[in-house]
């Protein structure tokens, strides 16, 4: 067991996770305004199966235009994260490095920094594994507005029903599965309560961090309530197929 200094604050990452088009960017957005708190763009440390350290591995970091911009954004460089895998010799130790590295170029080198990759959620079980202090906050949506923005998407571009439905239905089912596990490490909040109520929200989340409300600049956020856009975008047969594919987590989550 650690002994900690009662005045210690803590700095263990914690992540969150989601289907994409969730809400994973806005939270982070938010809990950037909190002083201790620094989150990079998206990693995808634990996003692919690949074993760390193989050439598949290492292939999007080499190759993929958004995943080097999203490093270019962090104010990462090539040479510098050629550096950080060489050092590292796990996922972990890649992750860490990288959150150390970012607080630095944040100049927040005392902060506690945390991951939003909502790909990530599929490596959950070897974050839990590898961070065992580590908590996850777990953002979902109405899938009727998740399936509606990806066939309208810029970045993710889903155009048929199966394809989109399917990203919210295994993000669903293992975030499901997880909480069996480790749901004390769990803190799930749905898309609408939080852009509905986003002070209270966030008050929560970050009781269950263990950080300081009252250190958060609210006047900095900016944050507007779901629109219900699939109407537009979406047939009445549409939405139909897609409550039916999105059974029984559609009525789990209280859609």
């Amino acid at each position: 067991m650690v002994n900690r200094n009662p005045t210690d604050k803590d700095r263990t990452p914690f992540f969150i996770v989601g289907c994409v088009r969730s809400g994973t960017t806005i939270l982070r957005d938010v809990l950037r305004n909190h002083p201790r708190l620094e989150c990079p763009e998206e990693t995808h440390f634990f996003r692919w199966s690949d074993p760390f350290g193989s050439p598949m591995f290492l292939r999007p970091y080499q190759r993929n235009e958004i995943v080097r911009k999203q490093q270019e954004m962090d104010g990462i460089t090539p040479t510098e994260f050629e550096q950080l895998v060489k050092l590292s010799e796990s996922r972990k130790d890649l992750a860490e490095g990288y959150g150390r590295l970012y607080l630095e170029k944040k100049g927040n080198p005392k902060g506690r920094w945390f991951d939003k990759t909502p790909q990530n959620l599929y490596g959950i079980l070897l974050i839990s594994n590898m961070f065992p202090r580590a908590k996850f906050i777990h953002i979902y949506r109405n899938p009727l507005n998740v399936v509606a923005s990806l066939f309208v998407g810029k970045v993710v571009h889903l155009p048929n029903i199966t394809a989109a439905t399917s990203y919210w239905n295994e993000s669903m089912a293992i975030m499901t599965e997880y909480k069996v596990l480790g749901g004390s490490r769990v803190l799930e909040i749905s898309y609408e309560e939080f852009t509905s109520k986003p002070k209270e929200s966030t008050d929560a989340i970050l009781k269950f961090l263990g950080e300081k409300s009252e250190e958060m600049r609210y006047s900095d956020v900016k944050i507007y309530p779901e629109r219900n856009k699939f109407r537009e975008v979406l047939t009445k047969e549409q939405i139909r197929e897609i409550k039916r594919r999105c059974a029984p987590y559609f009525e789990l989550y209280g859609y």
